[in-house]
């Protein structure tokens, strides 16, 4: 499903939580206490995100009892390839090449990465 709701700094943030707790079903609590051990954030604005996040269909919420659980919707992955072909369409006219082009001129890789990204294009290459 093509999602054209995109996620702000913070629901990226929450939804970083549910992802790396990978469980089928997340609470409030077990978010709130994974991202924010210190109460960095107020327990009331993760309920709130999350409520966006499910209304976004980012995430789908079952109550049980006064127990709201969410379960993830989407992968990282998915929501990543969606991200990249948004930042490629509105900053390089959809050219993947010139993205790649910006990255490699810019000197942004070390060496290593680099040998990296060439045997990945090397093999992508044989596959096709």
């Amino acid at each position: 499903m093509e999602r054209k709701k995109r996620l702000t700094e913070a629901e990226w943030e929450i939804m970083d939580g549910v992802w790396k707790l990978g469980s089928d079903r997340v609470i409030t609590r077990e978010i709130h206490g994974h991202l924010y051990p210190q109460g960095e954030k107020a327990f009331s604005t993760v309920q709130t995100v999350l409520n966006i996040l499910a209304s976004k269909g980012f995430l789908k919420k079952e109550k049980f009892g006064k127990i709201n659980f969410y379960t993830p919707t989407v992968s990282r992955e998915e929501v990543g390839r969606q991200e990249t072909r948004s930042l490629v369409s509105r900053l390089y006219s959809g050219s993947f090449g010139a993205l790649v082009s910006h990255l490699v001129g810019d000197g942004s890789f070390s060496r290593k990465e680099l040998d990296a990204i060439k045997a990945q294009i090397e093999a992508k290459a044989r596959e096709q």
